[in-house]
This record gives C-alpha cells, sequence and structure tokens, in this order.
C-alpha cells in the first residue's frame, strides 16, 4: 500500500522518494490510527492536514 501511494506522489511532484515517504506516514491512514508528527526545519513546505514540528523549537532541545 505504502509503495503504491509514494509513488503517486513521486509522480505527482510531491517530491523525492524521502520526502514523499514522509508525507506518507505523517498523513492519516487506514492502517495507522495513532497521530503522527512530522519533525522538520520547514513547517510551511507541507501541504494541509500534515502535523509539524518545528525542530528547532525550544520544545525540541530540552527546553520548556
Amino acid at each position: 500500500m505504502a509503495a503504491a501511494s509514494v509513488g503517486t506522489m513521486i509522480r505527482d511532484g510531491y517530491g523525492a522518494s524521502d520526502t514523499c515517504h514522509a508525507l506518507y506516514c505523517a498523513l492519516p491512514r487506514a492502517e495507522f490510527t495513532g497521530m503522527s508528527i512530522l519533525l522538520t526545519a520547514g513547517e510551511g513546505h507541507y501541504p494541509p492536514g500534515v502535523v509539524t514540528v518545528d525542530i528547532d523549537s525550544p520544545g525540541m532541545l530540552g527546553f520548556p
């Protein structure tokens, strides 16, 4: 299932295989009912529906 979805994302221009795989993991899907969060340095680079957290935010660095 993932290979077909990621392949379609690559074909449709969402980015390279690593970017599309990260997007696939971060988007809601039937086989995973938890909440996926994508750690990134470019929060604004992802489409609506992807929960992102800036990897350089104070909380990620161990500060409150």
